[in-house]
């Protein structure tokens, strides 16, 4: 059976790269955050209720601007439990579903990308979960956006999540550092 692995971390830790890196060698990959974002923009259940709940102002030429609703999110913890009570269900559904259609093709693992893991309690979904951290110097450098401490706030700390998980991958070196480490642990997650 096609392994289920979660990949989480911090803010601008490297996620992203390391979900790249598993696609690369051979994994079926979801973002969870590109999903959640495409039923932002394409569910019309969704964007009706998203409007209903924080209003028109949301809009921008008529599609709603993720960066309006992150201000006010990150400002009111209220309209950020509504706003993933509405699309969290469905979002759980879509990476099932995908599963449901690739788990018995020829791939390594099924790796999704998960920001929120142990925040949102899902890390009972998965097989294996893999944190994956950075100095955090290293991570402020790549993070180009003002919000980092603000973002950062919302997540566990790292201490928090290592505690959590069955893997632990440092990236405070070069991408190719990152994928050694990955074809070195990998052999482990199959007797997992």
């Amino acid at each position: 059976m096609l392994k289920k692995i979660a990949l989480t971390g911090n803010i601008a830790v490297g996620k992203s790269e390391l979900l790249k890196i598993f696609k690369k060698l051979g994994s079926f990959t979801i973002d969870a955050d590109e999903i959640a974002h495409d039923l932002l923009e394409n569910d019309n259940e969704i964007k009706l209720k998203v409007i209903d709940i924080f209003g028109k102002e949301i809009l921008e030429k008529n599609k709603i601007s993720r960066k309006k609703i992150a201000k006010i999110v990150f400002s009111d913890e209220n309209k950020l439990k509504k706003l993933e009570e509405l699309i969290h269900p469905k979002l759980l559904t879509t990476i099932e579903k995908e599963y449901e259609k690739v788990k018995n093709k020829n791939f390594e693992f099924f790796v999704v990308e998960v920001p929120l893991l142990f925040e949102k309690h899902y890390q009972s979904l998965f097989d294996i979960v893999i944190t994956i951290v950075a100095k955090d110097v290293i991570a402020k450098k790549r993070y180009k956006d003002k919000d980092y401490t603000l973002r950062k706030q919302k997540q566990m700390s790292a201490i928090e999540t290592e505690k959590l998980s069955d893997f632990i991958i440092e990236n405070n070196q070069s991408l190719s550092d990152l994928e050694e480490s990955i074809k070195k642990i990998s052999i482990t997650f199959k007797t997992f």
